[in-house]
């Protein structure tokens, strides 16, 4: 196994777990959609591998596109309601459409995603997260599917960043609590895990 990052806790996931999980949820989209077209809506930027590893996963026929949005500004909790940077270049009214995110914490930013992609009319929309960390909840959502339940810590690795950081792990790890507390401090007005 890799050398683990001197900034990491505990590992959570290893490549081959998340592997195992990421081809269970394609076989769920395919039972799910067989005979449909979906179209795979991918948040960025930290659902990148997870999408990648996702869309090769998956036998039904679908389609891809992106949308961005922004709450947290560098910082590590949410500081703003969540507001589209890039929307999306299809037209969904009538798809089938699937939200794909990385992780579920809070369920601001996805229920925000939902409620202004279900104004434009698709015929069905679902969400499918690797992670759902259930403990951080402030609004009431449950995504359609997840790969994983992750207790309530400051998660990094295989998309998830620190400060656009430790993206690139394989694995889906704990960060240290001193490197984050110590970006904590030096924010302004910044609350704390």
């Amino acid at each position: 196994m890799q050398k683990l990052d001197k900034r990491i806790e505990k590992v959570l996931f290893t490549k081959q777990q998340i592997d195992a999980a990421i081809k269970k949820a394609g076989k769920w989209i395919d039972k799910n959609y067989k005979g449909k077209k979906p179209l795979l809506v991918g948040i960025l930027k930290g659902v990148v591998p997870f999408f990648g590893h996702l869309v090769v996963n998956i036998k039904t026929d679908l389609t891809i596109d992106f949308m961005v949005f922004s709450s947290y500004h560098g910082n590590v909790k949410a500081t703003t309601e969540p507001k589209i940077v890039m929307d999306l270049k299809n037209d969904i009214k009538g798809k089938d459409v699937i939200i794909v995110e990385d992780i579920v914490d809070t369920g601001k930013t996805l229920s925000a995603v939902v409620k202004m992609l279900k104004r434009r009319k698709p015929r069905s929309l679902k969400v499918v997260t690797l992670l759902d960390k259930k403990d951080s909840r402030t609004v009431n959502f449950k995504p359609d599917y997840n790969c994983f339940v992750v207790p309530n810590y400051y998660i990094v690795g295989f998309g998830f960043d620190y400060d656009e950081t430790l993206r690139n792990l394989p694995y889906i790890a704990i960060l240290k609590k001193e490197i984050y507390n110590k970006n904590l401090s030096t924010l302004k007005g910044a609350k704390k895990c």
